[in-house]
């Protein structure tokens, strides 16, 4: 697989905000289009929280792989967060999901 790769410069803001971003991650194997839920404390239905996905191999490293895969929705709750993720592949597929979100 040959994709273009799109470069650009990250641009951070002159003043730093008082919030402080915490980030977590969840293992799942998974492949089609799946809710993955993942169940945690820090969670309750008014977190601002974002996500995102990669597919990891068994030593949960992340690679580019050939499936195409993409968050549609995040919904946090009491108690966890769950995720809308289509995960483009035939087969089982070992994915990370990295939660982001303010304190």
């Amino acid at each position: 697989m040959n994709l273009q790769t799109i470069e650009s410069g990250m641009e951070v803001d002159s003043e730093r905000s008082a919030r402080v971003v915490f980030s977590a991650t969840a293992i799942f194997t998974a492949h089609g289009q799946v809710i993955l839920n993942a169940d945690s404390d820090l969670f309750r239905p008014s977190t601002r929280v974002t996500a995102s996905i990669v597919e990891v191999d068994n030593a949960d490293a992340p690679f580019i792989g050939a499936a195409r895969m993409t968050i549609h929705n995040v919904r946090p709750y009491q108690g966890g967060v769950q995720v809308w993720a289509n995960i483009e592949w035939n087969t089982d597929l070992r994915v990370r999901i990295s939660y982001f979100w303010e304190g």
